[in-house]
């Protein structure tokens, strides 16, 4: 769950405050550039690409003052902001709840309803109900506004303004496409109907940071590289680090709405907002006793980074509030102040150093060595902010060292309400460059990974289920695989005492992303799926819910967890486990069915409809399973039953399967799925003959007005809009009405989603099918013969194409090619939807 956070907080409110606050320079020479990008027209992506402590996140944050509709999202990896974590998720989340606080007329209402209603007299026992919702689904941008006014003269009964039977709230990280409609693409519609010239920026800094994080699902570019076409009024800025390998997607993916700006460290303009910024730091009136520099050739020992100046600015100003004139000179003097970043950390220990060498005498170097390295090794590996009982125990130090030592460093860390951290990430990489492994503050990173691993598991192993300790369980795993540490990963889960304890304090997702990374570190380790199968049994059996789709969600898009994903589903879709792990029967039952749909859908994506058939049938067999799944879940499941008979030709099981789905999906509130529920039933009936082709067509026609609806949303609306499209001219072609295949055929080729995927094989296949329906048969013959090159022998409805193309074939005279064709079409699989065409091409092939 998101911890509640205040919109100041959920704006980065107080974090700009820090990049704006004294000193900042306005660069109006940069802003122009990035901003001269989003009078593009078919510009989306603007990127911003400089060194570390160049002024990227300070711009960006003084681009969102520059634009009032400027969502943000600052990548840290020591951030403790709840949607900052790196992952698509996340972002969408973040921005789609920036944009509620920010315009709320821009979020679609769930609820918009006044009523004004005057009643004389209520009987005991009567009831009066202004507004009554049955199933009211809400997501978790979007608001209600019901207004009713009511007057009664006299109530001995009941009168209720609104009424709600069950509210639904959408599981908001289940599905990505979902998410940026929601979040962003539907608000900035909005906004372009309300105010055409109004405008979204949205801006990302440091996506450099994701070399450091393991996303969830899909990190934040690789939804870059794939979201969808973006509307006219949106931008996104995102700035990082020069890494080509990182961005290498992202621009191969958006090249043509792609525009890059860099900022060159020796630029000219550079130097001068470095100047700029030094001579604000000398201005100050804590420093007029200090003697004046060259500002430029500060700026020129800077090579292009304020991270410098800031650092060089702390010091001058602790060494004057200290008095020490030995600094203050040091500070001042141009001929010995190191340049370059490393340069002034090198600078900076090394003054930290011989300040321990001075205080300590001989005892130093021991002194160095058990209290300022340790604290170090933690402080460069920490995955997010410490306290100091946590530094204690990590660096395994005493209270007064410890004390003395932050004392001793304290320039080169940040302190606040969620602990201590490194200033900037850049000290981190600094203290473990392995090309400075002789240097007296060098870091062994994966050397200090291996010992905070071992020091949590050594604190709370014995019982993890009373584990209080949050960065204990969130990070744990993270240290052992970055140390490399197989054997312990190993050992931590394989058994089950980790990964419920996390599942139950931090939540189901991110334990489950645990075992994702550590089964890319151990490839196919049957061991940790044996763990992970037996944590979410367990889990199962404790009652927590949603464990099946949450799987779902997390592990089975992904291809480095296919094995993992493989191997669980194996047992929890087998009864015989679950008796064996699962004490309740209800519990088991809907467990079963829920895994074993998951299951299912995984073989059938493999091609193997056979096993993934008998599966959901055993789990669902002797089943009541109104009572044991939800509506939402009882509708998906029984169109996944509907669809696979379909597949074997069972037409009357698969349209009472679909007649169930419709029907949960309705109790559900999910009137998308029902629509999507009722237009397969009635292609089924169609192509079995059962359904007549004028209700066929006002189903269809009921969809289309449906999915047309702009107050519709969600990430299967704009397919399906394409789909009814298709639908309508499988009845053309199934009735051979030329007039509605040419008029279909037009509609699909502009229809909007087909453009913005390039789906173009979509209507090439129906191109192909019209063709040999109205006669060319040689624009037939040619697009077939590209579409069956490469076609699978389980493609669904694979006979369908072998039909039309053997009477594009005979029309154009070659009976025996014809023949030959068709004689395949009646070999394809009896699984994949071929019944509806063999026995058309039977009655072809007799007439020959």
């Amino acid at each position: 769950m998101t911890p509640r956070l205040t919109s100041a907080d959920l704006l980065y409110e107080p974090l700009i405050a820090q990049y704006l606050g004294p000193g900042f320079v306005e660069r109006e020479w940069l802003v122009s550039r990035v901003e001269q990008h989003f009078a593009d027209p078919d510009c989306r992506f603007v990127l911003l690409s400089g060194g570390p402590g160049t002024g990227k996140s300070a711009f960006l944050a003084w681009l969102s003052r520059r634009h009032a509709l400027s969502p943000r999202y600052f990548l840290r990896r020591l951030s403790s902001h709840p949607l900052a974590s790196g992952d698509a998720s996340s972002l969408l989340l973040s921005i789609g709840h920036q944009l509620a606080v920010l315009r709320p007329d821009m979020m679609r209402a769930d609820l918009d309803v006044q009523v004004e209603q005057t009643v004389g007299q209520v009987a005991a026992g009567g009831h009066v109900v202004g507004v009554r919702v049955g199933v009211l689904h809400i997501s978790p941008f979007q608001r209600t506004a019901v207004q009713v006014e009511q007057q009664a003269d006299h109530v001995e009964g009941t009168v209720v303004g609104f009424e709600i039977e069950r509210m639904i709230v959408d599981p908001r990280l289940n599905d990505l496409g979902t998410l940026q409609n929601l979040a962003l693409l539907e608000p900035a519609i909005r906004l372009a109907a309300q105010d055409p010239t109004g405008l979204v920026v949205v801006l990302i800094d440091a996506v450099d940071e994701l070399r450091y994080q393991f996303a969830g699902r899909g990190d934040i570019l690789q939804w870059l590289a794939e979201c969808p076409e973006l509307p006219a009024n949106l931008r996104i800025v995102v700035s990082c680090r020069p890494d080509r390998q990182l961005l290498h997607r992202f621009r191969l993916a958006q090249a043509d709405r792609l525009r890059e700006e860099t900022i060159e460290p020796s630029a000219a303009e550079v130097t001068a907002d470095l100047i700029v910024y030094a001579e604000s730091v000398l201005d100050d009136p804590a420093l007029a006793g200090v003697r004046r520099m060259s500002t430029r050739r500060l700026a020129e020992h800077a090579r292009g980074s304020f991270l410098y100046l800031v650092l060089w600015a702390r010091g001058l100003r602790d060494a004057v509030n200290d008095g020490d004139e030995t600094r203050i000179a040091a500070l001042t003097d141009l001929s010995v102040l190191p340049t370059g970043l490393d340069g002034i950390y090198e600078y900076f220990l090394t003054l930290v150093r011989d300040a321990v060498r001075q205080r300590e005498g001989r005892a130093w170097t021991r002194a160095w060595k058990y209290v300022y390295r340790p604290l170090l090794a933690v402080l460069a590996v920490a995955q997010a902010p410490l306290s100091e009982r946590h530094l204690l125990l990590l660096a395994d130090l005493e209270r007064p060292d410890l004390a003395e030592a932050l004392t001793d460093l304290e320039q080169f860390l940040i302190e606040d309400q969620n602990g201590i951290r490194l200033y900037h990430l850049t000290v981190a990489e600094f203290l473990a460059d392995p090309r400075r492994n002789r240097d007296d503050w060098f870091v062994d990173a994966e050397e200090s990974h291996q010992r905070i691993a071992e020091r949590l598991i050594d604190e709370h192993g014995a019982a993890w289920s009373a584990c209080e300790d949050e960065y204990a369980l969130t990070h744990t795993v993270t240290h052992l695989v970055a140390a490399g540490s197989t054997g312990p990963l190993t050992g931590l889960l394989s058994a089950p005492e980790f990964g419920v304890a996390k599942a139950h304090k931090i939540g189901v997702d991110a334990m489950l992303l645990d075992y994702v990374a550590a089964n890319a570190a151990l490839p196919d380790n049957a061991e940790l799926a044996a763990g992970l199968t037996k944590t979410l049994a367990q889990l199962v059996n404790e009652g927590v819910p949603n464990v099946a789709d949450t799987l779902q969600a997390v592990v089975s898009y992904r291809r480095d967890a296919a094995e993992l994903n493989e191997r669980v589903l194996n047992r929890l879709s087998d009864p015989a486990y679950l008796e064996q792990s699962i004490e309740n029967t209800t519990s088991r039952a809907a467990a079963l069915i829920a895994f074993s749909q998951g299951q299912a859908t995984r073989l059938r994506r493999a091609g193997d409809l056979d096993e993934a058939r008998r599966i959901l049938v055993q789990a669902v067999s002797g089943e009541d399973i109104t009572s044991v799944t939800s509506a939402k879940q009882r509708s998906t499941l029984c169109y996944e039953l509907g669809y696979l008979d379909f597949l074997y030709g069972d037409t009357e099981q698969a349209r009472d399967w679909f007649r169930r789905s419709i029907e949960a999906a309705e109790e559900a509130g999910e009137r998308t799925s029902a629509y999507i529920s009722r237009l397969v039933n009635a292609r089924v009936g169609l192509l079995n003959g059962s359904v007549p082709a004028e209700e066929y067509l006002a189903t269809v026609e009921e969809a289309s007005a449906y999915f047309s609806d702009p107050d519709v949303a969600g990430p299967h609306v704009a397919r399906w809009l394409m789909a009814v499209q298709g639908y309508l001219l499988d009845l053309a072609l199934w009735t051979e009405n030329t007039e509605l295949i040419a008029t279909q055929l037009r509609v699909l080729a502009e229809d909007s989603w087909i453009q913005q995927t390039g789906r173009h094989d979509i209507v090439q296949k129906h191109r192909a099918r019209a063709a040999a329906i109205t006669g060319d048969w040689a624009e037939s013959i040619a697009l077939f013969e590209a579409l069956l090159a490469e076609a699978p022998p389980h493609q669904e409805e694979l006979a369908r194409e072998l039909y039309y193309y053997g009477r594009a074939l005979l029309g154009s005279g070659d009976a025996a090619e014809a023949r030959e064709v068709w004689e395949r079409g009646l070999r394809t699989p009896d699984n994949a939807a071929n019944w509806p065409w063999k026995p058309k091409i039977s009655t072809s092939i007799a007439q020959l």
